[in-house]
């Protein structure tokens, strides 16, 4: 009896140990949520994304992330307008807290309407991928499809030196 309370203690104590957190383990990763419709974070980054202040324009949301950086927030938003008035895109947005006074501000966008080389687009998704990176997130989470989308992007301008394709490109990443 004492020999097998014994083995339960020390499988227990064990189990425990297994159980514990690890100074060294990989951080968790990073949530990704949605705002919900008609909250003020949403109405703030799609404002963001509006060609002017007070514009009207309302969007169809395809997709709608916002993830936590180490020094600041960062959402991704594909959208198009309802009534096409405006072209619709994917946009990155960021905000620095209290240095922006809570602000979302465009810090990527490749929107329909233009051309630009695919050695051009592709050079920019890698740009944003490494801010992301920098800030412990990884691209692919806040937006799906990124790194295969530069991945073809990069295929096709090895294949042709004049590969273009449509899209504006938004801001410089800095």
């Amino acid at each position: 009896m004492r020999k097998t309370a014994l083995m339960f203690a020390s499988a227990l104590s064990l189990s425990a140990l297994l159980a514990a957190p690890d100074a060294t383990a990989a951080p968790r990763a990073v949530q990704v949520s949605t705002p919900a419709p008609r909250t003020p974070e949403r109405k703030q980054i799609l404002d963001a994304i509006r060609p002017s202040s007070g514009s009207q324009i309302r969007f169809i949301v395809h997709d709608l992330r916002v993830m936590k950086g180490k020094s600041a927030n960062f959402a991704y938003a594909s959208v198009e307008p309802s009534q096409q008035e405006y072209d619709g895109g994917e946009y990155i947005l960021r905000n620095d807290g209290p240095k922006t006074k809570g602000g979302w501000r465009v810090i990527w966008a490749v929107t329909g309407g233009g051309a630009n080389s695919c050695a051009d687009i592709a050079a920019y998704y890698r740009a944003i991928a490494k801010l992301l990176n920098a800030q412990g997130i990884a691209p692919d989470r806040l937006n799906p499809g990124h790194s295969k989308e530069e991945q073809n992007l990069s295929a096709a301008a090895r294949e042709d030196a004049d590969c273009n394709t449509v899209g504006d490109l938004g801001p410089a990443v800095d």
